[in-house]
């Protein structure tokens, strides 16, 4: 008797593949494979997909072998796997996800979804550099609201050739809120970030250069895709870091001194008050300022 009810199961779980593969279609997006090869009889139902491609607009996502694997009894808990290097080009970077990686998907009986994904390692080629994340991971719970809440953590960035080695940007975490996530559309992100989506940054912390740091953010984009963030950062070695950018030749020494003015000013502010020293960062009409201060060109998104 079980033998009939796990294939009949496993028929079901490639109808629902082949629907999931219409609907992307459906938003432009493609989602194809080679061939399907069925094991895990008789705890497990595994479709593993060879050879599959899923591309969006100009970008390219491949991958040699690709495991989803479910559950006879709860087909509502669905793990993806891959012990394959996953490939993505596209025409800024070409970025290279390491095995292992491993998702799982829990669909609650309100049709809303919990996500994780565990990565090993991933490089992001860009220009003359590979900057590279190491052991990110990231969860992702919708509710009925039209908010998707993630939660982001790795334990270290390494952006070249600035924050390396012993600067690298290590033990990051990043809670937060998509905001009207429902209305993305992969084949036109902009339009949704300029117009009603943003990514909202309730929380964050991490260390670099030896100094922690901590604060919250929003960022969006506005009609002429200029990147529009703000940004409010508490740490006590903010010095540091100003030291640091113009060391590295990322500000000038004029801005240098004027930061180190507002900063020291904003330190005795805070001791007598007895808390801690707040920083605001915005971004817009392509710069980044401090407290006011423009620090950086701030390129706008390409189309």
């Amino acid at each position: 008797l079980y033998f009939f009810f796990y294939f009949k199961i496993e028929k079901l779980t490639e109808k629902n593949l082949f629907a999931f593969k219409n609907e992307l279609h459906q938003k432009n997006i493609s989602f194809t494979w080679e061939s399907i090869n069925k094991s895990g009889f008789p705890y497990r139902i595994v479709n593993n997909l060879n050879n599959v491609k899923i591309k969006i607009n100009s970008s390219e996502l491949s991958i040699k072998n690709f495991s989803i694997i479910y559950q006879p009894w709860d087909l509502n808990h669905i793990f993806l796997k891959t012990s394959d290097q996953i490939n993505i080009i596209n025409k800024n970077n070409n970025i290279i996800i390491l095995p292992e990686f491993l998702a799982s998907i829990v669909i609650d009986k309100n049709n809303e979804k919990r996500i994780s994904i565990n990565f090993n390692k991933i490089s992001i080629k860009n220009d003359n550099y590979i900057h590279k994340i190491n052991k990110p991971e990231i969860y992702f719970r919708e509710s009925l609201e039209d908010n998707l809440q993630y939660s982001l953590k790795i334990k270290e960035i390494q952006y070249y050739p600035t924050f390396i080695n012993e600067n690298s940007v290590r033990n990051l975490i990043i809670n937060g809120k998509l905001i009207n996530h429902k209305n993305i559309n992969f084949n036109n992100f902009n339009k949704w970030l300029s117009n009603e989506g943003g990514i909202d940054i309730e929380d964050f912390k991490f260390n670099t250069i030896n100094i922690p740091m901590k604060g919250n953010a929003f960022l969006g984009i506005d009609e002429n895709l200029d990147i529009q963030s703000s940004i409010s950062i508490e740490s006590e070695k903010f010095d540091d870091l100003a030291l640091f950018l113009r060391n590295k030749n990322l500000v000038s020494e004029s801005l240098f001194k004027s930061s180190i003015v507002i900063i020291k000013a904003i330190e005795i502010a805070s001791k007598t008050s007895n808390k801690m020293p707040k920083y605001s960062i915005s971004i817009q009409d392509g710069y980044l300022s401090f407290m006011g201060i423009k620090l950086l060109n701030i390129p706008k998104l390409k189309r």
